[in-house]
């Protein structure tokens, strides 16, 4: 054995240190890493809100390209309802079966992606007792996308829609660019099909009745009877202005003479 007490060529390895976090600093990484979650998950939820509604642009940029197919087929725009009196009194929703075959056939292109799965186009008879296509109950079925049926009043003539035999000329609608036509329901599970600007009295004041939705940043999508697809608030779509009531109407005129509200407006 060598004795290395007094040989100054005689080395040892350098002690190993071994350095840990203490308790302080896991504490200032974990709240690091915290805040930095804090600020990422608001822009990652943004970003997924982004990509659903622009997915639900382009379902309705399929459906404003079915609507503009349909009509040059048929010279008239789609009925709103459907009836079958051998299966019920009561009708149902026309529309989505006439623009069906459309988009291929492809029953997706009608659910909005940021609605959930109870808004599919089922396949089975709807409670009514309508076979598909025509199984969306009128009143009853959620559905993401409203047509606008009744415009500015629900007797006014100047929207898209109708029963079958009354259905709108393809001549009639003066400025496609600026005719709403198909949009995002409110999805309440009440009359779904439709959206509308029309306004009835109620204890809080007037409201819409069936306006588009808000699930887009508390706006909607919408298609015009051109093909291109706008996005705003829910607000703006029925406000009580010339400018919102005219995209409305088939004449592109307000019509402030069939609006209904407390104030007399």
């Amino acid at each position: 054995m060598k004795h290395c007490e007094h040989n100054s060529s005689c080395h040892f390895p350098p002690r190993q240190v071994i350095s840990a976090f203490t308790l302080v600093e896991l504490l200032v990484v974990i709240a690091i890493v915290a805040v930095l979650a804090a600020l990422l998950l608001p822009a990652l939820a943004g970003a997924k809100a982004s990509a659903r509604s622009a997915v639900c642009k382009s379902n309705l940029r399929q459906l404003g390209v079915a609507l503009i197919g349909f009509t040059h087929d048929y010279g008239h725009y789609p009925a709103d309802t459907y009836r079958d009196t051998s299966i019920s009194p009561f009708t149902t929703y026309g529309w989505p079966a006439y623009l069906l075959s459309g988009v291929s056939s492809n029953t997706a292109v009608f659910r909005c992606p940021s609605t959930g799965s109870e808004f599919d186009w089922p396949t089975s008879r709807s409670p009514k007792g309508y076979p598909f296509p025509f199984n969306i109950d009128t009143g009853t079925s959620r559905f993401s996308y409203g047509y606008n049926h009744w415009a500015v009043a629900n007797v006014s003539g100047y929207g898209l829609g109708g029963a079958p035999g009354s259905e709108v000329p393809e001549s009639r609608v003066l400025n496609p660019a600026d005719m709403i036509a198909i949009g995002d329901s409110d999805g309440n599970g009440v009359a779904d099909g439709d959206i509308v600007f029309h306004r009835v009295p109620s204890a809080g004041g007037p409201q819409p009745t069936f306006p588009p939705g808000s699930r887009h940043k508390r706006g909607a999508n919408i298609v015009f009877c051109d093909g291109h697809v706008e996005w705003a608030k829910q607000s703006k779509w029925i406000e009580l202005r010339d400018e919102a009531a005219r995209r409305w109407n088939n004449d592109n005129k307000p019509h402030r003479e069939l609006w209904v509200s407390r104030s007399g407006m």
